[in-house]
């Protein structure tokens, strides 16, 4: 594909779309960090997870989970207690208010990705997401279906 032999362009390429979405994201969104997003995105998915689920889903380091959870829980964001069966657990839920960020930063990245599919007819859209998510499944190991 490329001709510079010393870089990954498939790699670099995806590096590089993600970076520059991430990057137009933090800017509507200045107040709301990468973790929180990340976090967000997943308790709106499953909520009242563990604190270990939320590790696993995010790729985040239990210390960033920690931090990051404590800090949105004084901002309102999320709430936390202890599992009602494994006291050594926490589990974590969105508040109203998170809720609401939630649903504002995911209508950024829907505008988002509504803005990049315009560059590609539907056929190509649907073909992408087709490898994309081939790809992260052998990447994953897992079986994930479209949504």
């Amino acid at each position: 594909m490329g001709n510079n032999t010393h870089q990954p362009h498939l790699m670099f390429l995806i590096h590089e779309i993600s970076r520059l979405t991430h990057q137009k994201i933090k800017a509507d969104c200045p107040d709301i960090q990468r973790s929180w997003r990340l976090i967000m995105m997943e308790l709106a998915r499953r909520d009242n997870v563990t604190q270990l689920d939320l590790v696993r889903a995010t790729h985040l380091k239990p210390p960033t989970i920690s931090v990051t959870l404590q800090k949105m829980e004084q901002d309102g964001i999320v709430s936390r207690r202890p599992d009602a069966y494994d006291l050594r657990a926490t589990r974590v839920s969105l508040t109203e208010k998170g809720r609401e960020m939630d649903t504002q930063i995911f209508e950024r990245f829907r505008e988002e990705e509504r803005r990049m599919e315009s560059a590609l007819t539907p056929e190509e859209a649907e073909t992408l997401e087709e490898i994309l998510l081939k790809l992260k499944n052998y990447l994953t190991g897992g079986t994930e279906e479209r949504e």
